[in-house]
């Protein structure tokens, strides 16, 4: 099933009638409705079509089907917000070779995990990456993903802060490699 179908007749008017559950999903879950309906209701929609269209699904509640597709939605939303910030902590404070500051690129790189966001394709991306580097290049990525800050990443590790930063630098230009063949060919 195509996701850039449009909604049958009969969907549309299922879709509309049962509109409200998108709404009880973010309250539930405490999500403000500015910083997630839209990924809910992309979840919600995807969930309408699936359940009008696979035979299978009819056996389940569609409250069922569609909460677990809105939830699947926000879940790879923070999941990307999460890899984004990461990536963007690593990079703010250092100088390029040409001596400007990685922070002036904030927003092209933002821009770039926003449309690989939608491209739903983080997994794809980290698949490239992680390879790419060692084992403890990969924990200083791991850590930085579950929150942790350089300084708690640098102890809990045991690493010194000269070679985190070599690490740093190695991480960010593998993402810098990888990260043009996403965009289809370069910034």
């Amino acid at each position: 099933m195509e996701s850039s179908e449009r909604l049958t007749e009969q969907e549309r008017l299922f879709a509309e009638r049962h509109h409200n559950i998108i709404y009880t999903f973010l309250n539930t879950n405490g999500l403000r409705d500015e910083d997630f309906y839209d990924v809910a209701a992309l979840g919600y929609l995807r969930a309408v079509k699936r359940y009008h269209r696979e035979e299978k699904l009819q056996q389940y509640k569609f409250n069922t089907i569609a909460w677990q597709a809105m939830r699947t939605n926000v879940g790879n939303k923070k999941k990307a917000d999460r890899i984004r910030d990461a990536v963007i902590t690593c990079s703010l404070n250092e100088l390029t070779d040409d001596g400007t500051e990685y922070g002036e690129f904030v927003q092209t790189t933002k821009d770039v995990f926003r449309e690989l966001e939608e491209q739903e394709n983080l997994q794809q991306l980290l698949a490239e990456i992680m390879p790419a580097l060692t084992e403890r290049q990969r924990g200083h990525i791991v850590a930085a993903l579950n929150g942790y800050r350089p300084q708690e990443i640098i102890k809990e590790q045991r690493v010194r802060f000269q070679e985190y930063h070599k690490d740093r630098k190695v991480i960010r230009e593998v993402i810098r490699d990888v990260i043009p063949v996403f965009r289809g060919g370069g910034y």
